[in-house]
């Protein structure tokens, strides 16, 4: 059909999500204070697949991904580097199991799910930039390969 296709990373429209008001009210009061926002998704046990994305401009007008999105089993000095360098939001459906084992002053923790609204910032941004992809070659990015096995329960 001649429609260019627009890709958008989950962790992108977690990192949208947070600013846009009424979403889920997670930017702390004053925003000034938010150094780094790190969105994760729940990956079973303790680990999660996150990055981390630095704010440089107000109400997250200039955020940038500074680490590549990658799993982190994560421990009671899990980002400790960068939450020795000012507030970090945790936010996603992984920031939940670590607001139980990351008990530093400057983290704040917000359990949400990527909303389908917050990815128009991001598409927009990317459409305007022209950054499509090759529909004919285009694969999701998993971090784990997927590998089908046969259910062992019974169905019937």
């Amino acid at each position: 059909s001649g429609k260019p296709l627009i890709a958008i990373s989950t962790l992108d429209i977690l990192v949208a999500q947070a600013f846009i008001p009424g979403q889920s009210s997670v930017i702390p009061d004053p925003i000034e204070d938010l150094k780094y926002i790190v969105p994760m998704v729940d990956a079973r046990r303790m680990e999660v697949y996150a990055a981390v994305y630095e704010i440089a401009g107000q109400a997250g007008n200039d955020v940038r991904q500074i680490t590549e999105t990658a799993p982190a089993i994560i421990d009671e000095n899990s980002y400790s580097d960068i939450l020795e360098k000012g507030k970090v939001l945790f936010i996603g459906d992984g920031a939940g199991k670590c607001a139980d084992v990351i008990k530093h002053p400057n983290a704040t923790f917000v359990q949400c799910w990527p909303k389908a609204s917050a990815m128009l910032e991001p598409a927009m941004k990317a459409y305007k930039e022209k950054r499509f992809e090759d529909v004919a070659y285009f694969e999701p990015f998993y971090l784990k390969e997927f590998v089908a096995t046969v259910s062992k329960k019974k169905l019937w």
